[in-house]
Formats: structure tokens, sequence, C-alpha cells
């Protein structure tokens, strides 16, 4: 009796824990249909600025602080995670890919709980740190940008890169590692083909320099505020799916354990047969 009672009782709180993370499931979904409309939403707009800032530097040859190299040794990663676990791999993931990385002379700017941890376990200097839902995406982007361009611009490091889960597809995210400062632009064969045409020659007004002194700190902008949007995506879509095999797993659990409960319960019945039946032939 102490097993069926024992199974029971487990049983029960499985069936309590398949119900928590449904709801968690439920929240996830509903989180992740509205970050990953706004991810891909932002997307044209980033790939267009690109595409202008390529054709304004192609027309001139000039020089910008935020495309030159500089000389200094330490480097920033701006690294991007969620606050809280229970999103399957997709923090444990973008660690390993920056522990494939030489680590020597970096600075941290971390987005996340989870991000602050693991600077701080590697011994990293942590110049700054924010929760993932401290401040809106675009708000949150705007000082990172101000932060990275005035450590760049003065010379004081040398690289400034963007870590964070690129979303892909609803189960799909991808550990990517971009170089935010000094900018590269990406080449046509690099972003992805549209069946837009786009136009042979554009003319600038007031002049192409002009534009591009202001285009370049707008582009870091929006470089970190995508990543905002994608990294939000990713950890709600990871969420939901985790969320969701946990509760399958759970619902097979209680199928096994009631399947063992049954079982328990019939041997506990056929026993006590036996018992009155032996008593019964004893009696007579």
């Amino acid at each position: 009796m102490a097993q069926i009672r024992e199974i029971k009782k487990r049983i029960k709180s499985i069936h309590n824990t398949q119900k928590v993370t449904h709801a968690m499931e439920l929240v996830a979904g509903a989180k992740m249909r509205k970050a990953q409309q706004q991810t891909l939403a932002s997307r044209p707009y980033s790939m267009t600025l690109n595409d202008i800032i390529a054709e304004v530097e192609a027309k001139i040859e000039l020089s910008d602080t935020l495309l030159s190299p500089n000389d200094s040794q330490t480097q920033i990663y701006i690294l991007i995670t969620s606050d809280r676990g229970l999103a399957g791999g997709l923090n444990i993931n973008l660690f390993r890919e920056i522990l494939k990385s030489d680590l020597k002379n970096v600075h941290y700017i971390t987005v996340g709980k989870k991000a602050t941890t693991f600077a701080a376990k590697t011994n990293g200097q942590i110049i700054a740190s924010f929760d993932s839902e401290e401040k809106e995406p675009l708000d949150l982007a705007r000082i990172l940008t101000k932060m990275a361009i005035d450590a760049y611009t003065s010379a004081k490091v040398s690289k400034v890169s963007l870590i964070y889960p690129h979303f892909l597809s609803t189960i799909k995210q991808i550990p990517t590692q971009i170089q935010l400062l000094p900018i590269e632009l990406k080449t046509s064969d690099q972003l992805p083909t549209t069946n837009e045409q786009q136009p042979a020659d554009l003319l600038f007004e007031p002049t192409a320099g002009d534009i591009l002194k202001e285009i370049l700190p707008h582009f870091v902008l929006t470089q970190i505020y995508q990543v905002l949007l994608e990294a939000k995506a990713s950890e709600h879509s990871a969420r939901m799916v985790a969320m969701k095999n946990a509760t399958d797993a759970a619902g097979d659990l209680i199928e096994d354990l009631t399947l063992t409960y049954n079982q328990a319960r019939q041997e506990s019945i056929t026993t006590e047969l036996l018992d009155i039946i032996t008593a019964q032939k004893a009696l007579e």
C-alpha cells in the first residue's frame, strides 16, 4: 500500500508541474508571436540601410572613425541573453560560442541576467549590465550605441562585437557574433536576395560626405536595435518549445506512472484475495 500511495503522490505532483509548464508555454507563445512580427518587420530597414551606406561609400573617398581600425588591445563584447532560464539550450549554446573565442583583454556589456552571471564566472570585466526587460529595446539600443561609439572613438577599444541568438525560426536560433565597430558593410552577395530592383544610381543631398557622417551612428543604432529584437524573438520561441517539450514529457511520465499504479493496485488486490482464500481453506 505504501508503494501505491507513493506512486499516486508522484502522479499528482507531475500533473501539477504539467499545468505550470503548459501555462508557461501559452504565455511564451503569445509573447513569441509579437516578438517575431517586430523582428521580421524591422529586417528590411536594416538591410536597406546597409545598401545605402555602401552606395554612399562607393561614391566618395572618405574615411571615418567608425570605419577605420585603431591600435587598442582591448575589445568589447555586447552579450545579449535572457534574464531567466527555462529556454532550452538558448543561453548555453551562446556561451559555448563565446568560449571558442580568445577572451584576452575582453570587456563585457551584458544584457540579461544570464549574461551578467556568465561574464562574472569567466572573470571578465563588466563595463555595464542591464536586465533584458529593464528598458524598451529602442531606449536600450540608444544607450548601448552611445557607450559603444564613445569607447571606440576615444580609441579605448579596437573592436566592438555583438553576441546574441539569431532568430531563424520557432525551433531554430543560432548563436551569432557580428562585428559592430569598426563598421564592416555586407557585400551584395552576403545580403538576402529580394525581388525588388535597386536603383542604378542615387542622388545625394546635401553631399555624400555629410550623409555618411550622419548615417553611420544611426546604422550602429539600427544594428543594436535589430539584434535586441532578434534575441527577444529567440528567447520566447525557445522557451515556448522548451515548455511544450516539458509538458509532453510530463504527460508521457504520467501515463507510465499510471500504468505502474494500476499494476501495483492489481497486484495488491490479487494478494488480498489470495490471503482471504488461504485463510478460508485453513478454516475448513
